[in-house]
This record gives C-alpha cells, structure tokens and sequence, in this order.
C-alpha cells in the first residue's frame, strides 16, 4: 500500500468517527449553526491530523535536547520494483483508486461546465447581490454562490415568489462552499460510506438553517409550511444548493420541533476527547524507543569487522555548544546527502512492500565518531537496521566545541523509506 493510500484510510477512519458522533449526539439538536461548523470542522480535521508528525519524545530527548537534521528520502529501486511482481500486486490497489477518483472528478468538472453553459443559454437579471436566472415550470430551483436559478411557474412574478427567499437564505450564507468542499472530498474518499453520510447530514443542516432565515424574515410559518407540502419530490441536482423536497418530512419536524435547552450546546465538548485520541494515535506511534536496536548479524560466515552494532557511552552529551560538530567540512547538510547517497532500500522491504519513515537519533562523540545510535521511532526491522548501519559507517566528524574542549553532541535524522 502506498502513503497516499495509508494516508487516505486515515483521513477515511477520523471522518468516520467525527460522523458517527454526529449522529449519535448533534443530529436532533436544533443547534443548525453548531452542527454546521461541527461537520465542516471535521471534514478538515479529518484531512488535517493523518498528515501531521508530532515529535517523538522519549526519556532522553526529554531530558537532552537534541539538534535535528532534515528528512532524508530514500526510494525503492525502480528496477528490482519493477522485476518484483509482488510489488505489482502492491500497486493495483493504487491504481484502481486513481481511476475512480479520476472518474469523480470529471464528473464534478461536468456538472460546473454544465452548470455555466445554462446560465449561458437562460441568461440572468441582478437582484441586488444575487443574480437570477429565470428557469422553467417544474423545474428545480436552486443556488450556486450568488446565482439563484428560480423555478417560474406561470403567472408569477420573481417579486412574488415564496421560493425566493429560500434561495437567497442559501446564496448569503454560502452553502455552495460547504457542497464544493465536501465535493472535492469525494473525490478521494470515495469508497467511504461515511462522506455520503456527512454529505447527507451538511444537506439537511443547510434546509434547516435556510428555513429558519425564512421564516424569521416572512413570519408566516404556516404559509410556509404549506408551500413544503405542495412541492413535488424530485432528484438532487448535485454541487447546488436546493430547494430540497427529498427532505420536506425532516424539515417540518425541526421547524415545529422546540428548541434544545441551551444546556444541551455542552455535548458538543464531546468531540475534544476523540479529537485528542485521534491526534495522539494518528500522530504518534508506539516504539521501542528508549531501548538501543541493535541489528541482527549479518549473514554468516560474517567478518567480525562487519558487525553491526549500536555502541553506547558514558561521555555526557552537551546540549549548548560554542561551535557545531561539522561533518566533512561542510554543514548539517552535507551529512544528510552523504546518509541519502549510502541508504539502499532493502530488498525484503520492496518484496513486502513495506515503506514508512524511521526517526533515528546519534551523537557525535568528542573523537568525531558517531556513538549511541538508536532508533526513536521505528517501521520494519529491515528498514530500521539498514538506518543503524549507515549511521555507523559515517566518517569521522570533527566534534562539537565547548568552553575550549571537544564535546559529544546528539542529532535526530528522520529517514523516510517510499515505494515510489
């Protein structure tokens, strides 16, 4: 599996837990505001925390902190990738994603096009900050930002018409950003039951809060209400925001419904817990990090020359230096080319398909060796040793200085393994 799909099934399990709590404690509230910003909120915190990558500390970076080294990229062999028919398998996965969401997109780009090419062909006349575009007798009225396209029936004026309000209450409050983003979030989410499911619920908040606009501003409810009933049920019409029928039952309810106790808007700090065990399970990642890895020996009969191992010593690491350890005489960076241009990509790692980003943390000792190598966060042993041994094969540094004396510094150096 790549890190784009990895990363997709992460954003696919925060939005279906940020939805299931919807449903289970906000849905019935007529709190439409709130719910609003709530489902809005998660669908970006569900794009958000898969993608963040909090710092991993342990008992020693704690206590010593500790210089860290930009991210070091280390990709498969494109020719053993290539050779490596399990590796295939690995990628069609990938591919049949793409092609779906692919299919979404054109399918979203169709629906603007079309959407542009009726205002073309009906033409439009201002409204104040709206423009209207007159639409033919049972059809759909609907918005798009500040395009209100009305449904005329005959011998009805726009003045007139008690559909109007209904579609300016979406235009001003914007529904059609909320409809395009949860769009471009099918795209990728597709196979997600649960966006549908966000989707549905974004909906029907925006009827409740359009009905609720209408309503403070005609002040004749039951006038209101009859016009619900005497709609005919018909096909959502996609990206737009809509004078919805589908939903006519639902919004009756909520508008005869009492109001929820001003109490009840506290159950929306429900969602700070799952936000913070979501963050910590998604963003960090539980290690054998304070233990030294040492690798395994290599395959015999080994050189005792070649054995790998991760040594450990007493010298104390200096965290304020007068002078940075320097590494062949260059900077930090020259480090990080030479461990990119010695790091080889497992093999057993390619056939596996595994892939991910290691944390590796070492210190530069007062002789310019590199010392006490250990592994902060960890993927696969194959990718952990292959990073513990270009550690130890480094060149001498030239170490640390302070007060006049050589000294051990420590560095952190993330080290991301990717397929492609």
């Amino acid at each position: 599996m790549t890190p784009f799909l990895l990363y997709q099934l992460k954003a696919g399990l925060c939005l279906m837990l940020f939805t299931g709590l919807y449903y289970i404690l906000f849905r019935r509230e007529t709190f439409h505001r709130f719910n609003r910003f709530y489902l809005l909120s998660s669908i970006l915190l569900s794009a958000l925390i898969p993608a963040i990558q909090l710092p991993v500390f342990t008992l020693d970076s704690m206590t010593i902190p500790i210089r860290l080294i930009g991210a070091v990229n280390v990709y498969a062999d494109k020719d053993a990738a290539s050779a490596d028919p399990q590796l295939h398998s690995v990628l069609w996965p990938a591919v049949v994603y793409l092609v779906i969401s692919f299919i979404f997109s054109v399918y979203l780009i169709y629906q603007v096009i079309g959407l542009i090419l009726l205002i073309v062909r009906k033409g439009f006349s201002s409204w104040g900050d709206f423009r209207i575009v007159v639409m033919p007798e049972k059809t759909h009225s609907f918005s798009f930002f500040n395009m209100v396209f009305l449904s005329q029936p005959a011998g009805q004026t726009i003045e007139t018409n008690p559909v109007l309000l209904h579609e300016m209450a979406h235009a001003r409050q914007m529904h059609s950003l909320d409809i395009l983003l949860i769009q471009i979030v099918k795209i990728f989410q597709w196979f997600n039951p649960f966006i549908y499911m966000a989707e549905k619920a974004l909906q029907e908040t925006h009827e409740y809060l359009a009905d609720e606009t209408v309503l403070e501003q005609d002040g004749q409810p039951d006038r209101y209400r009859l016009l619900l009933l005497t709609q005919v049920f018909g096909v959502q019409p996609g990206i737009f925001s809509f004078f919805n029928h589908s939903l006519i039952k639902n919004r009756l309810t909520m508008m005869t419904k009492e109001k929820s106790p001003y109490r009840n808007r506290f159950k929306y700090l429900a969602a700070l817990p799952l936000v913070f065990v979501l963050g910590l399970l998604m963003c960090c990642s539980k290690t054998e990090s304070s233990k030294e890895l040492a690798p395994p020996p290599p395959p015999p009969p080994p050189p005792a020359s070649e054995t790998v191992t991760a040594t450990v010593e007493d010298e104390p690491a200096f965290v304020f230096v007068d002078e940075q350890a320097v590494f062949q005489g260059g900077d930090i960076n020259a480090f990080r080319d030479w461990v990119q241009k010695n790091l080889v990509y497992p093999k057993e790692a390619i056939e596996k398909g595994i892939f991910g980003r290691v944390t590796a943390q070492f210190a530069v000792n007062s002789e310019g060796k590199i010392c006490d190598v250990k592994i902060l966060r960890g993927v696969d042993p194959s990718l952990d040793q292959e990073t513990i041994r270009v550690m130890l094969s480094s060149p001498e540094w030239e170490p640390a200085m302070a007060e006049g004396k050589k000294v051990k510094q420590q560095f952190v150096i993330p080290v991301v393994y990717m397929l492609q």
